[in-house]
């Protein structure tokens, strides 16, 4: 056995030194630059091959697992989000048209309120002639009140002298055939 012939089995190459720095070959694929140093064989390999094979389905797996579960909280959740947002859009939106119409019925209101002003201004100047007009009227009645209580005092009289003249009938009804 030659030296070559072991290097052949241990790297499986023709002229391999077991050396990553001598390879003739290719020396960043040498089983020498390796973690194994030529303690790796093709059953080894297979087995180590099938077991990252296994570790990396089981991780698939998990992770299809995990993105399940997310899509039962993510989907939802983006749905409600999308629903809360539209409805919040609409909430703006009436808001904004709320706060339109608010703000043409205060014009409206202050043209109102200018045309009341002016009318209030001749309803002042009518107040005033009303004012004038009652003073003038309480004088009258003033003067009435005067008048009737000289009435009042003529009509006592009369009574008193009614009552001196009907002694005087008294007798002559007894003459009258009515």
């Amino acid at each position: 056995m030659t030296d070559n012939k072991v290097s052949q089995d241990q790297c499986g190459k023709e002229g391999c030194t077991n050396d990553a720095s001598d390879c003739e070959i290719d020396p960043e694929i040498c089983l020498a630059n390796s973690s194994f140093k030529g303690k790796v064989s093709d059953s080894a390999e297979d087995s180590m091959e099938d077991c990252m094979g296994r570790s990396l389905d089981k991780l698939s797996n998990a992770f299809m697992a995990s993105a399940r579960r997310w899509e039962m909280i993510v989907y939802p959740a983006l749905f409600a989000f999308i629903l809360l947002a539209a409805y919040g859009f609409f909430l703006i939106y009436s808001l904004t048209t709320d706060i339109s119409r608010v703000a043409d019925d205060m014009n409206k209101i202050t043209l109102t309120m200018e045309r009341v002003a002016v009318n209030m201004n001749a309803v002042s100047k009518n107040m005033v002639l009303m004012t004038q007009t009652v003073d003038s009227q309480s004088a009258s009645m003033k003067e009435m009140t005067y008048h009737m209580r000289g009435m009042n005092m003529s009509m006592n009289q009369m009574r008193h002298d009614m009552s001196n003249v009907s002694r005087p009938m008294s007798f002559m009804n007894d003459f009258l055939p009515w």
